[in-house]
C-alpha cells in the first residue's frame, strides 16, 4: 500500500470564542445571513505506480505537448518521458477525493538542489489554489530531505507557467537556448 499524506487545503482550525451577552437587536438588522465558504478540498499524495503512467503521460501531453512543439519544433517525446517516469525518479500523484488530478516529479542532486522535472494539474482543477498547495507540500518535503534550493525550467512561450512560477517566489537565474528559462528558489531551512 503506498504511503499517503492527507492535507486540508485552505482550512483553518476553528477558534472558540467566549459567548458575550448582547442586547437584542432590532428585527431589521437580524435578517443578515452569515455567508459560509464551501469546504476546502482534501488532497492526498502517493507514489506513482505503473497503473498511473497512462494518466501522467496523457495529462502531460495535453498540458505541455503544444508548448513543447512550439518551443522545440518537435512533437512531445512521449516515449522518452515514459522512460523517465519509469526510471525511478520520484514521481508523486496528487489526488482529490481519491481521484488523480495531477502529479509532480523531481530529482535531487548532490548539491542539495531539487530539480522539479514536472508539476502538472488537470485544467479542471487549476486556478483554485491547488497548484500553490502542491508546491508548498513539495517544498516542505524538499526541506525534510535537506534541499536548500528548488529549481524549475519553464519554456518562455508558456505564459501561464511563467506567471505561476514567479508568483511562488522563484527568480530567473539563467536561460538555456533556444527557449528555456531556469528559475531558483532558496528554501528557508532551520
Amino acid at each position: 500500500m503506498p504511503n499517503t499524506v492527507h492535507m486540508m487545503v485552505g482550512q483553518k482550525p476553528a477558534v472558540k470564542k467566549a459567548k458575550k451577552k448582547v442586547a437584542a437587536k432590532p428585527k431589521a438588522q437580524a435578517s443578515k445571513k452569515k455567508v459560509t465558504k464551501p469546504a476546502a478540498p482534501v488532497l492526498s499524495y502517493r507514489n506513482r505506480t505503473p497503473q498511473d503512467d497512462a494518466f501522467i503521460v496523457g495529462l502531460t501531453r495535453q498540458q505541455l505537448g503544444t508548448i513543447h512543439e512550439q518551443a522545440f519544433g518537435a512533437p512531445f517525446p512521449e516515449e522518452q518521458f515514459l522512460r523517465y517516469i519509469q526510471s525511478g525518479a520520484p514521481t508523486v500523484v496528487v489526488e482529490q477525493n481519491g481521484k488523480p488530478i495531477g502529479y509532480y516529479s523531481y530529482l535531487i542532486g548532490p548539491d542539495a538542489k531539487m530539480h522539479v522535472s514536472a508539476m502538472v494539474i488537470d485544467p479542471k482543477h487549476q486556478s483554485k489554489g491547488i497548484g500553490k498547495t502542491v508546491m508548498a507540500h513539495l517544498e516542505e518535503e524538499a526541506i525534510r530531505q535537506g534541499v536548500r534550493t528548488v529549481e524549475v525550467f519553464v519554456q518562455e512561450n508558456n505564459a501561464q507557467s511563467l506567471a505561476f512560477t514567479r508568483s511562488l517566489g522563484f527568480r530567473e537565474v539563467f536561460r538555456i537556448e533556444p527557449n528555456t528559462i531556469g528559475f531558483h528558489k532558496q528554501l528557508a531551512t532551520n
